[in-house]
């Protein structure tokens, strides 16, 4: 017997089990992996649903199938000839998580529990963008839709619940809160991004997220900043230019990697208006990309990494202290979902035994009251109907509690249409 509960898994990489590296080789356009998945819902028996998970750390794809174990077989294979490893180097690098586990990592994944920052707050969004991406209705069916609203509702109550979503535990974003409980509002600044890569972009985008007035990408490589420049509604410079760019800014960011004093006194002082003299830096790279001597400057507040990382850290701790909270959130959001996919398993024979009985008690009355009245041939009916309910109730209990995952819940079941003599649709 089949159950969405066994028939369940999940097949992916994250940063837990493979380096950036790795992860890179094995990017595959969603589109793509749309596409894949359709093709696989056309071998019978192989692929009834899925929804794929993409985020920058992690790429899952969540099945439903009759054969889960050779389900994930074949997606490995995919993915093994897509990026050039074999199937047995890919075991390293990957991770298959079946029935209960699959949906308790889903949920841990929604709340934050499974990403590098604990209560990180994209996650949630990128899961509810799994499901309601437009590629995801012709791949998922009721169990993974159902499947996905209940994670995203075990997400918001970890951070309704806890606090492990509070403060902040990055350097960007400690950056730049203490960047603003000095300077106030960023309505009127003009931001100068050095570097495109994930540190760069990540403030970029908070910055925007702020309300920074005016923002202005600068990268070793012109095109990558480009890009971030088009998704913001900044302006791109290469790194070549950077003396007039730091005319223009009320804020520096450094977070080009590799390239210590990039940014020197002489250089902060190049064209400075004296009308917009107040400057702030933030200096997020290692090594610094801004001159020890930039700090000596008069109307220049160079922020200390020291103080941020103090922020960070004290605010990582705070989280961690919420993780055994969070966890008995998820705890108890997969066992009430997992009770829905059972009494769902088990809905097809329970709606049958109780078909079956009714009318056989319906047919039998009316037999009976062959030659009575109708109000008494439609008592008799009543009577017959109520009581096959009150001798229904016993075994409707027991097969709606019956784990069709378990080798008892699946022969209760299965025992059930053979001793009420029925088939199950």
């Amino acid at each position: 017997m089949s159950t969405a509960e066994s028939g369940l898994f999940v097949f992916g990489t994250s940063q837990s089990v493979a380096s950036a590296s790795v992860r890179e080789r094995m990017h595959v356009e969603l589109d793509d992996v749309y596409a894949g998945l359709r093709r696989l819902r056309q071998v019978p028996g192989l692929l009834e649903e899925a929804v794929p998970l993409a985020t920058c750390g992690r790429l899952e794809v969540y099945c439903l199938s009759e054969r889960p174990g050779r389900a994930a077989r074949v997606l490995r294979d995919m993915a093994s000839a897509r990026i050039g490893l074999t199937s047995n180097e890919l075991v390293d690098h990957t991770y298959v998580r079946r029935a209960d586990d699959a949906v308790r990592h889903l949920f841990r994944v929604a709340a934050g529990l499974d990403s590098v920052v604990y209560g990180e707050a994209q996650i949630l969004g990128q899961v509810r963008q799994a499901l309601l991406n437009p590629g995801t209705d012709a791949v998922a069916g009721s169990y993974m839709k159902r499947l996905f609203q209940a994670a995203l509702a075990a997400g918001k109550r970890v951070r309704s619940d806890t606090q492990i979503g509070r403060g902040p535990a990055s350097v960007a974003g400690a950056a730049l809160r203490l960047l603003e409980a000095e300077a106030g509002t960023f309505d009127d600044m003009t931001a100068l991004i050095l570097g495109a890569g994930e540190t760069g972009s990540l403030v970029a985008r908070l910055l925007r997220k702020a309300g920074v007035a005016h923002l202005i990408i600068a990268n070793r490589t012109l095109w990558k900043a480009e890009r971030l420049a088009a998704e913001l509604g900044g302006e791109a410079h290469g790194l070549d230019e950077l003396p007039g760019l730091l005319a223009r800014a009320d804020l520096i960011v450094g977070a080009v990697s590799g390239c210590s004093n990039l940014v020197t006194a002489a250089m902060m002082g190049e064209g400075r208006s004296e009308a917009r003299a107040s400057r702030y830096v933030l200096d997020l790279a290692h090594p610094r990309n801004v001159a020890a001597a930039v700090s000596q400057l008069p109307g220049v507040r160079v922020l200390d990494l020291a103080r941020i990382y103090e922020r960070v850290e004290a605010a990582r701790e705070a989280r961690a202290a919420q993780v055994p909270l969070a966890e008995a959130i998820v705890d108890a959001e997969v066992d009430e979902f997992v009770l829905w996919a059972r009494a769902r398993e088990a809905a097809p024979v329970l709606r049958a035994v109780r078909e079956q009985v009714l009318a056989l008690a319906h047919e039998e009355a009316t037999r009976r009251a062959r030659g009575l009245s109708d109000a008494e041939r439609d008592e008799m009916i009543r009577f017959a109907r109520s009581l096959a309910r009150a001798l229904l109730h016993s075994p409707t209990v027991a097969l709606r509690e019956a784990d069709p995952s378990s080798p008892e819940g699946q022969s209760l079941l299965r025992n059930a249409t053979t001793l009420f003599g029925l088939e199950t649709r």
